[in-house]
């Protein structure tokens, strides 16, 4: 079995999220591993002096145990072209660190990222949940490969609504997002629907 990754977001030497964070990582060592005892961080990880300014990836690989620790700097991606791509068959409900299966899928297009969709309906790219925006309300497809962080605590706070979204819907909305740990709704930039084919 592939080993488990989680990403959090580090902002001027605070753990952004970390309770949704802790919380995934549980219910992911208990599913998988029948691991029920809880995961202390901040006794399990020192942040290092340097990464105590500024934004940083904070990137642990676990499965029964955390394997190892890396702080990254963050840098956002800048992506143009969005392929509308449908695979029923994947399955991401956990955080695997193995995702080859996303990079065979972007081989196969010409665009720089790609948009899953399973059984007709709009999921995630191959790194974040996706929102809509239909002019009043930012919406985020019912369906989803992996609930992310971001995505719960949005939705927790009254952000962003759920709905169904099928390719045919894209024409009532304005604009999306990219959102994921490391970008909320105000640090992602709002992109056209115009570049998802």
């Amino acid at each position: 079995m592939s080993r488990l990754i989680e990403s959090i977001c580090l902002i001027d030497g605070e753990f952004r999220n970390l309770e949704y964070h802790l919380s995934r990582m549980e219910i992911s060592r208990e599913k998988l591993f029948n691991l029920k005892e809880e995961i202390d961080l901040n006794k399990l990880i020192e942040i290092p002096q340097e990464c105590k300014n500024g934004k940083f990836k904070c990137r642990i690989v676990y499965d029964q145990e955390i394997k190892f620790v890396e702080f990254l700097p963050y840098q956002m991606k800048t992506i143009n072209s969005f392929r509308l791509y449908e695979d029923s068959s994947i399955d991401y409900r956990f955080k695997y660190e193995e995702r080859g299966f996303f990079d065979e899928i972007k081989s196969k297009i010409e665009e720089e990222e790609v948009i899953i969709t399973q059984n007709g309906q709009i999921c995630d790219t191959s790194f974040t949940n996706l929102v809509f925006y239909d002019s009043e309300n930012w919406i985020t497809p019912t369906s989803y490969l992996l609930n992310g962080t971001m995505r719960q605590f949005l939705l927790d706070t009254n952000q962003i609504i759920e709905d169904e979204i099928f390719p045919k819907d894209l024409n009532r909305f304005v604009s999306f997002k990219l959102i994921n740990a490391m970008m909320n709704l105000e640090e992602s930039p709002e992109l056209s629907i115009d570049l998802i084919r």
